[in-house]
């Protein structure tokens, strides 16, 4: 089997996962990871699959396309290929980095390049205007070794300079606290 990652994008409607599985089906692919989303109307996914070692991209990438009207789906594909590994075998720790500003150029790039810069690799990320403010929610994998008071520091010096509230938390620590104030706010309905 050949493994191969997928990414559509396309105009938002109903059936799309359903066209794009039911392409991968066709052609003897089994799905194995898939990240789907709907951005400013815009479906987007991403996804794994193993294929039999015959199929190629081109005819992957075309079959997909085809699943939907003509022009609907913009196709991306490539034969899957282990990288290397960019944290030198160091395991990573999950945090979680929520932030808010007033929305300007330039916030995303400060936050991102501070990250970089101190070997974080951004693994998920959502960010949204509402009312003229910018809301983000990041998921980082931090190698270990990775020093999460420096990391702190320079978030902190970033934020003054730049009117940003930020906040990270290991991502243990913000799961309960989160499942914790909904289960809070629950309470405060009866």
């Amino acid at each position: 089997m050949k493994e191969f990652i997928v990414s559509v994008m396309a105009k938002d409607r109903p059936g799309i996962v359903a066209a794009v599985s039911g392409a991968v089906a066709a052609l003897g692919g089994n799905i194995t990871h898939l990240s789907q989303t709907v951005l400013r109307e815009y479906f987007t996914i991403i996804l794994s699959l193993e294929a039999p070692d015959s199929l190629d991209t081109e005819t992957l990438r075309e079959t997909v396309a085809a699943a939907g009207a003509p022009g609907e789906f913009q196709v991306g594909a490539a034969v899957f290929e282990e990288g290397g590994d960019w944290r030198g075998g160091r395991p990573l720790e999950r945090f979680v980095l929520t932030a808010r500003c007033r929305d300007r150029t330039g916030i995303i790039h400060r936050i991102s390049r501070t990250l970089a810069d101190a070997s974080i690799n951004i693994e998920d990320f959502y960010a949204y205007v509402l009312e003229g403010e910018l809301i983000m929610i990041l998921q980082l994998g931090v190698p270990a070794g990775v020093s999460v008071p420096q990391i702190q520091e320079d978030l902190e010096r970033l934020a003054r300079e730049e009117g940003i509230s930020a906040h990270l938390q290991h991502e243990d620590i913000f799961r309960a606290t989160t499942e914790l104030q909904a289960v809070l706010r629950l309470g405060d309905r009866r």
